[in-house]
């Protein structure tokens, strides 16, 4: 299994790169796991312009056998154990699962139509360099369920 998760945004900063180090070589023991960093600067305040050219990038980095997972507010909400089904009903029949977070304003109609699934990972309005740690946190706590380890506690 290749777990791909492209997002759109600045680096984080260290503290939250060794949440995100630490959970990535966690899930390193099931799948491999690819992060793509997408910095699109653009000096215009256009949002629907700027939702176009993040979406025109972000598209060009999905594998095109992947099954397309984007995060957004609007989309369906899972528990951990709902979620670990999910991905584990996914793994059957993909090699591959791409999950996608887009920057500031959301993701572009175009990205959410290449979707499989769209998600949210809660009804709250979270930090975009957070969202990047409780994905991956979510990643493992699902390979913890799938597998029985002791991680999971209901």
């Amino acid at each position: 299994m290749i777990i791909k998760i492209i997002s759109i945004g600045s680096q984080p900063n260290k503290e939250i790169n060794h949440l995100i180090d630490s959970y990535s070589h966690k899930v390193s023991a099931y799948s491999k796991i690819e992060w793509i960093n997408l910095q699109l600067k653009s000096k215009d305040n256009n949002i629907k312009f700027k939702k176009e050219l993040e979406s025109r990038n972000i598209l060009s980095k999905i594998d095109s056998n992947a099954f397309v997972i984007s995060l957004d507010e609007k989309g369906q909400t899972f528990s951990s154990v709902e979620m670990s089904q999910k991905l584990e009903k996914i793994m059957l029949n993909h090699s591959k699962i791409n999950f996608i977070i887009g920057g500031a304003d959301g993701l572009d109609q175009a990205v959410l139509d290449k979707s499989n699934l769209v998600m949210s990972l809660s009804n709250l309005t979270l930090p975009h360099q957070l969202v990047k740690v409780f994905l991956i946190e979510q990643i493992y706590r699902s390979y913890s369920i799938i597998n029985n380890l002791p991680y999971h506690r209901e």
